[in-house]
C-alpha cells in the first residue's frame, strides 16, 4: 500500500480547486493512503479542508502545522516516521527560494519520489489553476476528465426558491465596495421585489448585511456569521443563483455548476481562479474592482434573474 502526501497551503477556494486533482490521484493510486499537509491559519472565516462536507473520504489524514520552528520540526518528524512513497506539491509557485526550501524540506523526510516542486510555468491565459493541477497528476489530461462530481455532498430538492449573495473577501483588491453591493441589491429588489435573497458571509459582513436587509425585510435574509461550512454548502447548493467576489463561495457554487455572477478584482493572472463553470457571468476590471458598476452587473444578469 502506497503512502502519498499532498502539500498545499490553502483556504476554502484553494482546496476546492485542488480537489479534482486529488480525485485523479485516488483513481491513479487505488488502495493507497492519502495524507494532506496544510499550514494553520487564524484569520476570521478561514476554513480547514477537513471541515468540508465530502460525499466520501478523499484524504485519510490531515496534518496542520504552525509556521514556526517548533511546528515545522514536529511536522518533519511525523512525516519522516510515515516513510512516504510519494509527495505531490500542489502549492502555488511564489519564489524560487521558497520552491527550493520546500523541496529540500520534503526531500529530507525520506520520501521516495517528489512531484510538482519545479517552477510551475502555468498558462493561465488558456487554462485555470484546477486544470494545471490535474495536469501535474496526468500529463495528457483532457478537460472532460476534470470533474467535481462525487466529491461533495449534493442536495437537489428544496421547496424554497432563492438566490445567494456573498460580499466577503479578505483581500481589499478583490473586494467590491459595500456601496456597490447595496446599489446592486436595490436594483434587483426594484425589478424583482418578491425575489428571495440570502446573504452569506462571515461576521465581518454582518453589519453591511444588516443594512442590505432593510432594503426589503420580507425577502432578504441575513445569514452572515450564522452558517457552518456544511450549511453554507447546502445554502449555495440549493440556491437558484449565486453572486459573489472571487472568494471561496464562488468555488462552492461552481462545484455544483451553479449559474451566477462573479465580480473579480485584479489578480496576478487574469484567468487563474476562473472556475470551470460555463454558467458564470464574469466581470474583470482594467484597473481596480470598483470600476465594475452595479448597473453593468445587473444588465448582464437581468435575464438570468428573470427566469428565476
Amino acid at each position: 500500500m502506497k503512502k502519498i502526501l499532498i502539500y498545499r497551503t490553502c483556504s476554502l477556494g484553494d482546496f476546492i480547486n485542488t480537489s479534482p486533482a486529488i480525485k485523479l490521484l485516488r483513481k491513479k493510486y487505488p488502495n493507497s493512503l492519502f495524507y494532506f499537509v496544510c499550514q494553520k491559519r487564524k484569520s476570521i472565516g478561514y476554513v480547514y479542508p477537513n471541515q468540508l462536507p465530502f460525499k466520501k473520504k478523499i484524504i485519510d489524514k490531515y496534518f496542520f502545522f504552525e509556521n514556526n520552528f517548533l511546528g515545522i520540526g514536529k511536522l518533519f518528524y511525523k512525516l519522516k516516521n510515515l516513510k512516504l512513497d510519494l509527495i505531490y506539491n500542489f502549492n502555488e509557485f511564489s519564489t524560487l527560494y521558497r520552491a527550493k526550501r520546500d523541496f529540500l524540506f520534503f526531500k529530507s523526510t525520506g520520501a521516495k519520489k517528489l512531484i510538482g516542486f519545479k517552477n510551475k510555468d502555468f498558462n493561465y491565459k488558456k487554462y485555470n489553476e484546477t486544470y494545471h493541477l490535474c495536469k501535474v497528476v496526468k500529463k495528457n489530461i483532457k478537460k472532460s476528465e476534470i470533474s467535481f462530481s462525487g466529491i461533495f455532498e449534493k442536495i437537489t430538492k428544496t421547496n424554497e426558491k432563492y438566490i445567494t449573495i456573498s460580499m466577503g473577501g479578505r483581500n481589499p483588491e478583490k473586494s467590491w465596495d459595500n456601496r456597490n453591493w447595496n446599489s446592486l441589491v436595490q436594483i434587483i429588489v426594484k425589478k424583482f421585489p418578491k425575489l428571495k435573497i440570502k446573504l452569506v458571509g462571515t461576521i465581518n459582513e454582518v453589519n453591511n448585511a444588516k443594512n442590505i436587509t432593510k432594503i426589503n425585510k420580507n425577502y432578504i435574509t441575513n445569514m452572515c456569521g450564522k452558517t457552518s461550512i456544511k450549511s453554507l454548502f447546502r445554502l449555495i447548493n440549493l440556491s437558484a443563483y449565486h453572486i459573489s467576489h472571487d472568494d471561496g463561495t464562488m468555488h462552492v457554487a461552481s462545484t455544483f455548476n451553479k449559474p451566477g455572477a462573479v465580480i473579480f478584482g485584479l489578480t496576478s493572472h487574469k484567468g487563474k481562479w476562473k472556475p470551470m463553470n460555463s454558467k458564470l457571468r464574469i466581470f474583470y476590471p482594467k484597473k481596480n474592482i470598483n470600476e465594475t458598476k452595479p448597473n453593468e452587473v445587473f444588465k448582464k444578469i437581468f435575464n438570468d434573474l428573470k427566469k428565476i
